[in-house]
């Protein structure tokens, strides 16, 4: 009887939030949730793409200055040259775009790291710029592949997918050991 009784209240406060449930909202558009997940209106995304590409620039100026051999100073150039370029694009793209603000300045944990590559020497300063491409690139490559998924707008993915395709090349020919040399394409 015990039993029967508890169930019957239970039923009872229960059944009113069951009706609750299916009843429609009175409100259709409070139930609906727009997520734009277009890489178009990703400020995190372009604030990490134009930074990581402002400090490849600044870094890899430093390897045009500073590197010890031909191979450094040509993987140096061709990063200021791509990278800057690929800055501007990114620029004209998130021109008209309110949401997303573009930084005009490294921050502090990359200009710490620029000042790091500034005190290096000779072949130290070689090797740790050749294994910061390596490892920037990889990890770039991995949150381009990312960005593609989400984009819709074919001059961003045109952006993406150069961007993608250089660090590809780029690794590529830091795996050619020093006494192969690789025509520029």
């Amino acid at each position: 009887m015990l039993k029967t009784k508890l169930s019957t209240i239970l039923f009872g406060a229960l059944f009113p939030l069951m009706m609750a449930c299916d009843r429609p909202s009175s409100n259709p558009e409070a139930d609906t949730i727009t997520v734009n997940r277009s890489i178009m209106y990703d400020p995190a995304f372009w604030d990490y793409a134009a930074s990581s590409n402002m400090l490849q620039v600044e870094i890899s100026r430093l390897a045009v200055e500073k590197g010890t051999t031909e191979k450094t100073r040509a993987l140096g150039q061709r990063a200021v040259d791509f990278h800057g370029n690929a800055l501007e694009r990114m620029k004209k793209l998130m021109a008209d775009k309110e949401k997303i603000q573009l930084p005009d300045s490294l921050g502090g944990a990359d200009r710490g790291l620029v000042q790091e590559f500034q005190l290096l020497e000779g072949e130290e300063f070689d090797t740790r710029y050749r294994d910061f491409i390596a490892s920037s690139h990889r990890t770039q490559i991995d949150r381009y592949e990312e960005a593609l998924l989400r984009a819709e707008n074919q001059k961003i993915r045109d952006l993406l997918m150069d961007m993608r395709a250089h660090m590809r090349d780029e690794l590529d020919r830091l795996a050619v050991p020093d006494s192969v040399v690789l025509s520029e394409e």
